[in-house]
């Protein structure tokens, strides 16, 4: 049977309908048609009472398997609400990983009775990867890899695949070690099948491995995977003993994840708020920042109030600021958003800072007259006074400038002082804008007055 994107959208709604009617019959045969992503996202939707007896009624291993994919705020609130039995029953059938970040975001005494339920192996393994700070490789990796000696024949390799338990990543790599679990090569899958069987594995397999150790930070691993085009990489200690893997789908998760706080950042909120942070602490997480905003933008209140005569003579230079300020920053964000995915993705770096001023100055200048000119007939077509729209769109098009270059090169000048650009960009960029554009233009009106006031 082929299933097409229609076919997947009906056993979504299939399964959607069934969860709110509480037929979980229906419900679990419908959720095994669609992903385990999609049904996290429909379980998550769905009236809170039903899930306890839907994870019941489907069994813990598939309702593990499912919840691993649930916003972490989410799982935790489904931990803290579900007795002890059931919530112990669905962090176990997690995948160790998830269990760890979970761990360290639930109250100490909730997940030390969680944890005492587990297999102690079991535990251990989750326990191993709780120890490491979070962010680093170390606790994004996976504990479940082939590791084989390196002085197996190839047959014997072969063999240990074959009876590799089925939650192993064995999807690409064997990694081959010493007698001390310190990494000494690798060999796919590929080059086992075209290998013969008696041959030393040491013959075949490679000895230069790209890996990360466990301290690195977890996003530069999930960069080396994507640029490298990696199914797996393997992460170490500083004795080079192998520790675990990174997949690939754990390193396009935190690419991602990136992509998203940054993007949530650019606006100064924080990105440890998410749609299931409780209002109190959503409140506490975006105060500081818009306190902080009103004193930057005292800067321009300061400027504005020192050209008062000038306002009170010509009036009407009041009514286009906001357009001149609204449209530094809006250039300001276009090209500070280009520069902030450039470096996360690698394609620039702090080296290239002169090349980013000189594309973004070139723009700037494009755009500024444009714009400018635009703005000035628009400025004398409503007023007709020539003078004003001259002062308007001159104004405006230096400020296009200002802000292209400011939004374009100020991310490589606060990643130089080992801050994040994404942080601390927004609010800079638009105090910036905001000042230059009022000074450059209640400047320039007030250098011309006396056109403005015979026109």
């Amino acid at each position: 049977m082929l299933l097409d994107s229609t076919t997947i959208d009906g056993h979504a709604e299939a399964f959607s309908r069934a969860l709110e009617e509480q037929r979980f019959d229906n419900a679990i045969r419908d959720m095994r048609r669609v992903s385990l992503r999609r049904s996290a996202r429909i379980l998550a939707e769905a009236p809170l009472p039903a899930l306890l007896p839907f994870f019941r009624a489907a069994g813990w291993e598939r309702a593990g398997a499912v919840a691993a994919h649930f916003p972490r705020e989410f799982t935790v609130s489904l931990l803290n609400d579900f007795p002890d039995e059931e919530a112990g029953s669905l962090l176990a059938n997690m995948p160790p990983g998830v269990i760890a970040h979970l761990v360290r975001l639930l109250p100490e005494q909730r997940a030390a009775a969680l944890l005492d339920q587990f297999d102690p192996e079991y535990r251990d393994q989750v326990m191993g990867l709780v120890r490491y700070p979070e962010g680093t490789a170390g606790a994004e990796m996976s504990p479940y890899f082939l590791g084989v000696d390196s002085e197996s024949s190839v047959g014997e390799v072969i063999e240990v695949v074959r009876q590799a338990p089925p939650d192993s990543e064995r999807g690409t790599y064997v990694y081959l070690l010493d007698h001390q679990g310190r990494l000494n090569g690798v060999i796919s899958l590929r080059d086992l099948m075209l290998s013969a069987n008696e041959q030393p594995v040491a013959e075949v397999m490679r000895r230069d491995v790209l890996a990360a150790r466990t301290d690195d930070p977890a996003l530069e691993a999930a960069r080396r995977i994507r640029t490298r085009r990696l199914k797996l990489l393997p992460i170490v200690d500083h004795e080079d003993r192998l520790q675990g893997v990174m997949t690939i789908n754990e390193a396009m998760d935190l690419l991602a994840q990136e992509i998203a706080d940054e993007f949530v950042a650019v606006s100064a909120a924080s990105a440890d708020e998410s749609f299931f942070t409780p209002p109190r602490q959503a409140v506490r997480k975006r105060l500081p920042w818009m306190a902080a905003n009103i004193f930057l933008n005292l800067g321009a209140v300061v400027v504005i109030s020192s050209f008062e005569e000038t306002l009170i003579q010509v009036a009407i230079l009041a009514a286009f600021l906001p357009m001149i300020t609204d449209m530094g920053g809006n250039v300001g964000i276009q090209a500070l958003s280009v520069s902030i995915r450039s470096m996360a993705l690698g394609e620039a770096r702090l080296r290239d800072f002169w090349k980013a001023m000189r594309k973004e100055m070139l723009i700037g200048i494009m755009n500024g007259v444009a714009l400018g000119l635009l703005f000035t007939l628009v400025a004398w077509v409503m007023q007709g006074n020539m003078v004003l729209g001259l002062v308007a769109g001159t104004a405006l098009a230096v400020n296009v400038l200002v802000a292209g270059v400011v939004g374009g090169t100020i991310p490589f000048l606060i990643k130089r002082l080992g801050k994040d650009p994404a942080m601390m960009t927004g609010p800079i960029l638009t105090t910036i804008t905001d000042i230059t554009g009022v000074s450059i233009y209640l400047g320039l009106a007030t250098l011309f007055l006396s056109g403005l006031l015979g026109g």
